[in-house]
């Protein structure tokens, strides 16, 4: 009978609601799920709502002056991930009202450390042939196309490997790739260029379905393993600095440089907030310099 009781409780505990939110929530990020049992393994048999500032203190002190096995320890912008991880599940408990009213989040005064983007690395238009060129010699021939659209879309490895032909729009004015979800949990649509709309009619088998994934292998009904076409494509075109974010990155930064405005560009990668989308605003001189000119002079 206990058992019984338990099992239509609701979940209070931050062991209990870790379980709910993993097994209902869509989580891309690999790391999520290590990270958040790290809090679990300390505060799991403890009410989320009990939770305070101290015990958040107490687990982030532990991440900073504990080091790994070779000794190095953990960089400040990896410790806001293991914060995000808790602070995810904490979202998702007030949405589905398992905290009280009114029940302030023991992250709240707590600030994040700084998060450096570092350099932005981005191909030029000579790389970008090159690249090209390359992948047009590996064995999977729908490389070229998947390289191409992700430099012109922004969109990420997983969007565009769930990508299916019913998320293509070739037709009429402003063709278009459509995305349900992306990393943020949001729709979005991507337009494209004339050659996209020409090589993906090409690429497209008679017998397609809408429903069928477009980057396919030898496995029709899931993505294809692309890592090793693209990697010996990039040490065939000498570039061994980049990877398939790269490309994503190449798309923003362009837009940048022909002076399309950070709202702009927001809008185009899919983010949320213009935090990341600073990292290019260095490169938006022209957009800036057309601005000071017509205003100025």
């Amino acid at each position: 009978m206990s058992i019984m009781k338990t099992a239509f409780q609701s979940p209070k505990t931050v062991a209990e609601i870790a379980a709910v939110f993993l097994s209902l929530t869509p989580v891309r990020d690999r790391m999520c799920k290590p990270r958040l049992q790290y809090w679990v393994d300390r505060y799991g048999d403890k009410p989320l709502a009990d939770l305070s500032p101290d015990d958040v203190d107490a687990v982030l002190a532990e991440l900073e002056t504990t080091p790994n096995k070779n000794g190095k320890f953990k960089s400040g912008p990896t410790i806001n991930r293991y914060r995000m991880a808790m602070q995810s599940m904490i979202r998702f408990a007030k949405q589905k009202r398992l905290l009280p009213r009114g029940w302030v989040s023991p992250f709240e005064n707590i600030p994040q450390h700084d998060e450096n983007p570092g350099k932005v690395r981005f191909l030029t238009p000579e790389e970008e042939q090159k690249l090209m060129d390359a992948a047009r010699l590996q064995s999977w021939v729908l490389l070229p196309l998947l390289i191409r659209l992700a430099i012109v879309t922004g969109l990420r490895r997983g969007a565009l490997l769930g990508l299916r032909w019913g998320d293509i729009f070739l037709d009429g004015e402003a063709p278009h790739v459509k995305v349900e979800r992306t990393k943020n949990g949001d729709a979005h649509i991507s337009p494209i260029t004339p050659d996209l709309v020409e090589e993906l009619r090409r690429m497209r088998r008679a017998k397609s379905l809408d429903a069928d994934l477009i980057f396919v292998g030898n496995k029709i009904n899931q993505p294809h393993n692309f890592r090793y076409a693209f990697s010996e494509a990039c040490k065939l075109a000498g570039l061994n600095d980049i990877t398939f974010h790269t490309l994503r990155h190449t798309s923003c930064s362009r837009l940048a440089q022909a002076g399309v405005d950070i709202l702009a560009i927001a809008e185009h990668a899919g983010h949320r907030t213009l935090s990341m989308t600073r990292r290019y605003s260095h490169l938006c001189i022209k957009g800036r310099a057309s601005t000071i000119n017509n205003v100025f002079a």
